[in-house]
């Protein structure tokens, strides 16, 4: 079974809703998890910022645009509460990548995760350093995201 497969039926299995904010993989995240047949039912709305501007807007982010895990966990948790209703999980994926020699550019990205259980919200957060051709850090990326999430949410299940 491929990953948003995987994550579409762990969504779904667990009435979960996901929105996601994304800096560098363009959308990709939520891209491959609206490719899998019946995911409307368990995606609200995916956030794309391409530009450091575009990410300060956002709420949660308080005028910071350098990418850690402290201005993903307030993305990820901004955005659950203003999808309060509609979303009651969250990721955020923020990085912006080294530009290219060679063909190759790097990456520290940070990843977060907020999850509303019983009217408390919980969030965690790691950063991973990814390296390769600018396709293949999206997509290294998009999978470390997706992968991380049902580990995130089973960790402070009930």
């Amino acid at each position: 079974m491929n990953i948003s497969k995987q994550i579409v039926g762990y969504l779904r299995s667990r009435a979960l809703v996901l929105a996601s904010i994304e800096t560098c993989t363009a959308g990709a995240i939520t891209g491959m998890l609206a490719d899998v047949a019946g995911a409307s039912g368990c995606l609200d709305i995916g956030v794309v910022a391409h530009t450091s501007a575009a990410l300060t807007g956002l709420p949660g982010a308080a005028g910071r645009a350098q990418p850690d895990e402290p201005l993903a966990r307030a993305l990820a948790e901004a955005l659950l509460a203003q999808r309060a209703g509609y979303a009651n999980v969250v990721l955020a994926s923020i990085g912006w990548p080294t530009p290219e020699q060679e063909g190759r550019a790097s990456v520290a990205h940070c990843f977060a995760w907020a999850y509303r259980q019983a009217g408390q919200v919980v969030s965690a957060s790691e950063t991973v350093i990814f390296s390769g051709r600018r396709a293949e850090l999206r997509r290294s990326i998009a999978r470390r995201a997706l992968l991380g999430l049902p580990r995130f949410v089973d960790a402070f299940a009930c």
